[in-house]
């Protein structure tokens, strides 16, 4: 499990990289001036980098469906709940500290992509993961994916709840059915990528490879799903979906390891550990440094790579210092306040 778990770490790792540099190619005026120099490279960046985001779907689907493989779920609400709870305390910290940045920002930043002054009311849908669903403004890059996740997880409970048997072989064979029905249909709709259906494609394959070593019949399904997504590509090709099966057979096919850390896997794993800080927070940095090139009338490409590379190195440091700082000691205090409340509830 422990060389298992690194994989998943280099990937979160790799991923996460990938997106922050996505979204320093996408915006701000540091962006624009290495265009000038670097244009392929900052048109690959915006294209392709973002499609990491399909390997955190898969892993995703992959590190929930192993947190229930071994144990039924007594109470769906409760479970749901809790996650709930774990995604969004520092979430709302983030688009805080973001929403701080913006007001800092915005008398030298005139453009689309920095956000409007947020209302209390948009606050609070973001709070309730619904501002997409009612058509708030995003507060930061990675506010969508927070929302989706966790009605993601949502779902993948539910199903858990209504169809685990001693098997669980009605459970594999209808998490199968919906990421078919996602790729086949709802995922080719993009007006539906506010749902959790549209990517349960990628989220599913996630789930079906963390279940596909639990029994040769839960095998089965998962290269039964994953030749049945080849057919989907077949007919209409997504790079994004490639890049979500080739995640999901990989992880079902990655040989286990001899099973020791290394200072290497240590650091990766801590790496991997702050990666949802880092993607909520490097928006706030790249706001920041945008207003400092804007102030300090910087024209040279190469300084603008120079100051981009800074600040990426910057993001990295702040996921790393605000998760053991701030993430952590958040998850646990509102463990801590609302253990009881979850007992009584699972009675």
């Amino acid at each position: 499990m422990l060389e298992r778990s690194f994989t998943v770490d280099v990937l979160k790792v790799v991923a996460a990289q990938f997106i922050v540099w996505h979204h320093f190619s996408a915006y701000g005026p540091m962006a624009d001036t290495m265009t000038l120099i670097w244009p392929h490279l900052m048109e690959w960046l915006y294209r392709y980098a973002r499609l990491a985001v399909q390997v955190f779907l898969v892993v995703g689907g992959y590190l929930a469906a192993q947190s229930v493989m071994h144990k039924p779920i007594q109470n769906p609400l409760v479970s749901i709940a809790k996650r709930y709870l774990r995604l969004v305390p520092f979430y709302a910290f983030a688009l805080a500290l973001i929403s701080l940045a913006v007001a800092v920002s915005r008398n030298t930043i005139h453009a689309d992509w920095l956000p409007s002054e947020p209302t209390l009311l948009q606050f609070l849908a973001h709070g309730l993961l619904l501002h997409d669903i009612f058509g708030f403004e995003a507060l930061s890059s990675g506010a969508w994916y927070v929302a989706i996740d966790f009605q993601l997880y949502a779902l993948l409970i539910l199903l858990c709840y209504t169809l685990q048997t001693k098997t669980n072989q009605r459970l594999s064979i209808a998490v199968a059915l919906l990421c078919v029905a996602s790729v086949w249909q709802f995922n080719r709709v993009d007006e539906l990528d506010i749902w959790a259906i549209y990517f349960f494609a990628a989220y599913g394959l996630g789930v079906l490879a963390a279940w596909a070593k639990r029994s040769a019949f839960e095998t089965k399904v998962f290269w039964l799903t994953a030749l049945l997504v080849v057919g989907a590509l077949w007919v209409e090709y997504r790079t994004r979906l490639s890049l979500a099966l080739l995640t999901a057979v990989w992880l079902v096919i990655k040989p286990k390891g001899l099973v020791h850390w290394t200072p290497l896997k240590r650091v990766v794993h801590r790496l991997s550990n702050s990666a949802y800080v880092l993607f909520l927070t490097h928006f706030g940095v790249i706001v920041l440094f945008s207003d400092m090139w804007n102030k300090s009338y910087f024209y040279d490409p190469s300084m603008a790579l120079a100051l981009t590379t800074f600040a990426w190195l910057c993001c990295v440091a702040m996921g790393l210092f605000l998760h053991e700082k701030a993430e952590v000691p958040m998850h646990h205090w509102v463990s801590q306040k609302t253990k009881q409340f979850f007992l009584r509830l699972a009675r």
